[in-house]
């Protein structure tokens, strides 16, 4: 019996032994599903990351077409509103270049009160120019409906067609915007 009970005993130190080495293995396994937990939570706190930080950049990229469309829409109301104030303005430059040209006397007096109203006339156009009024250039140049408005016809063989051959009210621009088309007779063959 001690024969059988020492090969019991190893029997049994075997199977404890085996035993052992399993539950390391189901122990390490079950560690390995932890890492992969690990590496799961991981891997989505990574996603998690990614998509925040896609949100973000999107998001910085919409303020920063914002920005510039309310810049450009600022600039562009500030635009109109210098336009609308020249345009008002117009009849003044228009009254003032009518009335230096009516002076037509030799009378030291008239052409003296000539001088002063051109001095006033020239001042009043460089504060307007200042604020980008600009003449279009409109006699004898060629026929431009973007900004000449033609209200007369002209025979005429000495002008090449399509060419202005006289203008009725100068037109200008403001900051390359035409506010005033000039008037112009157009020459025909």
């Amino acid at each position: 019996m001690a024969k059988k009970d020492k090969a019991d005993i190893s029997e049994d130190l075997k199977k404890s032994e085996e035993n052992l080495a399993a539950e390391e293995k189901e122990d390490l396994c079950q560690e390995n599903p932890g890492n992969s937990e690990e590496k799961l939570e991981e891997n989505k706190l990574q996603e998690e990351y990614d998509a925040l930080n896609n949100k973000m950049l999107r998001l910085q990229a919409d303020f920063l077409n914002y920005k510039t469309r309310a810049e450009k829409e600022k600039m562009s109301t500030y635009s109109n509103a210098v336009a609308d104030v020249l345009c008002d303005l117009l009849p003044i430059v228009d009254n003032f270049e009518r009335a230096i040209e009516s002076v037509k006397s030799e009378n030291e007096e008239l052409i003296n009160f000539k001088n002063g109203v051109k001095m006033i006339y020239d001042q009043f156009f460089n504060v307007l120019q200042k604020r980008g009024l600009k003449e279009i250039a409109a006699l004898n140049s060629k026929f431009d409906p973007n900004i000449h408005s033609g209200i007369a016809f002209e025979v005429a063989q000495e002008k090449e067609e399509d060419t202005v051959t006289e203008v009725f009210q100068k037109g200008y621009l403001v900051n390359e915007k035409v506010i005033r088309p000039s008037m112009v007779k157009i020459a025909k063959k």
